[in-house]
């Protein structure tokens, strides 16, 4: 996400973004980018964004947010795909993976995390899964 966009909805200059920007810890942008992502009235280029910056962080509150997204959008959207993305690069990452969400995963969504599982981690995929 834009660093721009995201400081925006918490400062009102450019001063205090400067400020804020070398002030925020991760846990907090972590927790700014989830609002973005919960947040009815985002862009759909912040929720994109901020799906795409999820991927640096890791935890209980980023995985079920992405997590939570990629059900909310039935597995197929582009913002879903985006989670999925994040998510592959998260469990890859970390070295695990949450097994009741893999076997609910489908369609573009499962592509993405299986992608980039099978780049990154293949080791995390389930016994037999072909990449």
């Amino acid at each position: 996400m834009d660093e721009t966009s995201l400081e925006s909805r918490a400062v009102t200059s450019p001063e205090d973004a400067a400020v804020s920007r070398a002030e925020i810890s991760p846990e907090e942008r972590a927790v700014l980018l989830v609002g973005i992502l919960d947040d009815p009235a985002a862009r759909e280029d912040e929720k994109d964004d901020a799906a795409m910056d999820l991927e640096d962080f890791s935890g209980p509150l980023v995985e079920s947010c992405l997590i939570r997204i990629i059900r909310a959008e039935d597995f197929t959207s582009v913002l879903a795909q985006q989670c999925a993305e994040s998510l592959g690069g998260i469990w890859a990452r970390v070295g695990r993976v949450d097994p009741a969400f893999m076997a609910e995963l489908r369609g573009p969504a499962k592509d993405e995390v299986f992608g980039i599982l099978g780049i990154r981690a293949p080791y995390l995929l389930p016994p037999g899964t072909q990449r």
